[in-house]
């Protein structure tokens, strides 16, 4: 898939969007320019336009990378990473690259970002109020998609408790630890994306105060985020004990089964080892009912002991 750069900028009080080269050269006002599918030739032509950082540039070639932000001098850069769940696979995530400048914000990703065509599509109310609303739209939409993956995964944990609950088998075990596996990967996402959003609402030479508590919140529904993850995990954690007890009862109630039915064939098996000894002086041996006499013993000691073991609630 070859790059694709789009600009959008307000003219005239009428926003414009068209390719990286009719973005006219000194133009007035906050401009949106998105890159899809980068290589280092699209991010060159940016670069001549609105200068990036080498070492950021070399982060946006290279993925993945972990959530971040770098402070530059007439640029803030930051990586933001979007969790989806994938059927059997655990937790996916696409990663955003952003350029943050004074009247400049550049996108950068390689496949399809809902939470940037939702605000491309009302990007003249964002982008007129100023490069850091344009921003702080993207992340919000990007943070609300989250919702909906935890939920997924606690939809899940809650499947899994019920079955466990009723009859625990290891293909449920697997499925609980696809889901915790995705909580800690969604926990490594959403923890460094917190620092992200508090270092980016301090940055003062970028991000105007009346904007500073709208990237707060966004802060607050990540902590809220962070809260759901530690909460689930320990959900997980929980159904991973009913299942490990549940196989525990499952072998005690095996193991008292062979015990009870051990113990039963203890003194069967000590009468016919007697009698299968060789001595001829043992009288019962000519006895002509002998052979059924043994038989009506063992069974009535078989019967005493279950008829025990039940009174006794052993079995």
């Amino acid at each position: 898939m070859a790059p694709t750069i789009a600009a959008c900028w307000i003219e005239d009080g009428t926003l414009r969007s068209d390719g990286l080269t009719s973005l006219p050269e000194g133009v007035s006002g906050p401009v949106w320019i998105d890159v899809t599918d980068p290589d280092e030739e699209a991010l060159l032509a940016v670069s001549a336009r609105y200068t990036l950082p080498p070492l950021a540039m070399e982060d946006c070639l290279h993925y993945p990378q972990r959530p971040k932000l770098d402070a530059y001098s007439d640029v803030t850069f930051l990586i933001w990473l979007l969790p989806q769940v994938l059927t059997d696979d655990g937790i996916a995530a696409s990663e955003l690259d952003v350029f943050l400048g004074e009247e400049h914000l550049i996108t950068i990703h390689r496949a399809e970002v809902d939470a940037v065509e939702r605000v491309a599509a009302h990007a003249a109310s964002y982008l007129a109020r100023g490069a850091e609303w344009t921003l702080h739209a993207i992340l919000d939409a990007a943070v609300d998609e989250v919702f909906p993956v935890v939920e997924e995964l606690a939809d899940e944990l809650e499947q899994l408790e019920d079955v466990m609950l009723a009859d625990a088998r290891p293909e449920h075990l697997q499925r609980l630890y696809a889901a915790k596996r995705s909580l800690v990967r969604l926990h490594k996402i959403a923890g460094p994306e917190r620092d992200v959003i508090r270092g980016l609402a301090r940055l003062e030479a970028f991000v105007e105060p009346e904007a500073y508590m709208y990237f707060q919140d966004i802060g607050d529904h990540l902590a809220r985020v962070a809260d759901q993850i530690d909460t689930y995990r320990e959900v997980a954690s929980g159904t991973m004990d009913i299942y490990l007890s549940s196989q525990s009862n499952r072998m005690n109630g095996i193991m008292k089964t062979l015990t009870v039915v051990a113990t039963i064939f203890m003194p069967l098996t000590l009468i016919s080892g007697i009698y299968g000894m060789n001595f001829h002086n043992m009288p019962e041996l000519g006895w002509r009912y002998g052979y059924f006499g043994v038989w009506v013993v063992m069974a009535l000691i078989a019967i005493g002991m279950v008829w025990y073991f039940r009174r006794r609630n052993w079995w």
